[in-house]
């Protein structure tokens, strides 16, 4: 059935269903076809919700447990409704986009498998229709990604239910010519996000599990498992000290994964996805964890973070991520999130960004308690060099960017939002933690801006959840050619 939970709400053949959507109020068979064209929010998050019928499945499931066969008929022809009221253009609008459409087959899929109703049949056809058409999200037009394996599945669980063997085949095949497209060689998502990470880990497993549903021994699906360990191999390297993932990419605050007890507390290094993390312990709660980006240009869940760093020690985070507010890029908050500015990284002021510039790590080196790298780029336009070396044992960072010659360079640095400032002296910022620990931020150069929680323009905010934001200190330096800064726990 693959329906999920039942709604706590009651559902009942003798009252009108309603399910609220803030700030909408749906009433399930009655739902005017404005609501379609003229939905009652612009937010994109909101609009997928509508368009995909998400909401509709848990009352469905409410009414079939408790036998309300009238409220289900309701629902039926409340979906079927939606087709004629909202037919579809060929263009991705009002719903038509195969984000929302991958998603309202699987709420098609649970509902015609408690009704077997063939008026939902045929719009189950529409729905992979248009999966099998241009806007499908993968090969050939588009890169691998988590939507393209979603909407396969889905399309798979249609054919299963409709006896239609050709989606089956069909679905089936893209799965295996993209199983090898959506890691690298050693099991990093190409989507750039800690978090979609283990989202697209987590999809991956269930694919394998679906082709052994059709063939035990499908070898696809052996080798999608295979692939998988290696990913939850990188899962646990993204997985910070506090247990929590590191906030690369769109990345809420949400739990990583729980170490095996074998890894070896070195580093991390994949180059074909711009990805290093290195860590002095696994079992140590106080250890020095940072990670290192570059690589491609940003894709998909990614930000442009070219040569950024994160920081954690002595059982905090310094150095953070902005994680994720929302895709609604009238939202200035969400726009702000995923620019270089809002990353550890530095800049030549004054310069044209190119987004589609990469990053490369030109050294490695590591000794017991000192690690060092090299990072090269032309983001904007000009070389820049990015030395980085992180002392673990001493709960210190040295970060040197280098423009040529005069260069205005600029550095931003976020601040984890429990570290408040204390005092300056000089040319050092020192800050105060909850649990006493002390920061000391050192530059060679000048503070150019100190933000907390600014409004106008947007800067000095961490989003721990969507929609959500929790004011952090945002600290730019700057200098010409070479700047230099130290950050120094106690």
């Amino acid at each position: 059935m693959r329906c999920g939970f039942a709604s706590a709400q009651e559902v009942r053949d003798d009252r009108p269903t309603t399910v609220r959507l803030a700030p909408a109020t749906l009433t399930i068979g009655s739902i005017p076809a404005n609501q379609w064209r003229k939905p009652a929010s612009a937010d994109p998050t909101w609009q997928l919700n509508l368009y995909s019928f998400v909401w509709l499945r848990p009352v469905a499931k409410r009414a079939f447990d408790d036998g309300q066969t009238k409220a289900l008929a309701r629902m039926v022809a409340q979906v079927d409704a939606f087709y004629v009221q909202n037919p579809d253009t060929g263009k991705s609008v009002r719903g038509w986009d195969e984000g929302s459409s991958l998603r309202r087959l699987e709420n098609l899929n649970c509902l015609y498998s408690l009704t077997y109703d063939p008026r939902l049949a045929k719009r189950m056809g529409q729905e992979v229709a248009l999966q099998f058409g241009p806007r499908y999200y993968g090969p050939p037009r588009h890169p691998v990604h988590n939507h393209g394996l979603m909407a396969n599945l889905q399309v798979k669980r249609a054919g299963q239910l409709l006896g239609r063997k050709d989606w089956v085949e069909r679905a089936k095949t893209r799965i295996r010519s993209e199983a090898d497209l959506a890691f690298s060689a050693q099991g990093t998502s190409m989507e750039q996000s800690a978090a979609y990470h283990i989202v697209n880990r987590n999809m991956w497993l269930t694919a394998a599990y679906r082709l052994a549903e059709i063939d035990e021994k499908d070898p696809i699906a052996r080798q999608i498992r295979a692939q998988m360990d290696k990913a939850t191999v990188v899962g646990r390297w993204l997985t910070e000290p506090d247990g929590d993932l590191v906030q690369i990419g769109d990345s809420r605050r949400t739990a990583g994964l729980e170490p095996e007890g074998t890894e070896r507390a070195t580093a991390f290094r994949d180059d074909e996805a711009g990805l290093l993390v290195g860590r002095w312990s696994w079992t140590d709660p106080q250890t020095s964890y940072y990670t290192l980006r570059y690589g491609p240009p940003r894709w998909a869940h990614g930000h442009h973070d070219k040569a950024a760093v994160t920081w954690s020690t002595a059982g905090t985070r310094v150095l953070v991520g902005p994680g994720y507010y929302s895709y609604d890029w009238s939202n200035p908050y969400a726009v702000r999130a995923r620019t270089l500015q809002a990353h550890n990284a530095a800049w030549a002021a004054g310069r044209k960004f190119n987004g589609r510039a990469n990053a490369t790590l030109r050294t490695a080196g590591s000794s017991r308690d000192i690690h060092r790298f090299t990072m090269r780029d032309k983001v904007y336009g000009v070389a820049h060099t990015r030395h980085v070396q992180i002392a673990g044992p001493a709960k210190r960072l040295i970060v040197k960017d280098t423009y040529p010659g005069k260069t205005v360079v600029r550095q931003s640095w976020h601040l984890d939002t429990k570290w408040q400032l204390f005092n300056q002296r000089g040319k050092t910022l020192n800050f105060v933690h909850p649990d006493g620990k002390r920061l000391a931020l050192t530059t060679s150069g000048g503070f150019v801006s100190s933000s907390r929680g600014k409004t106008r323009p947007v800067a000095g905010w961490n989003h721990p959840t969507t929609g959500s934001r929790i004011a952090n200190w945002e600290i730019v330096t700057g200098g010409t050619g070479t700047v230099t800064t130290t950050f120094q726990v106690r």
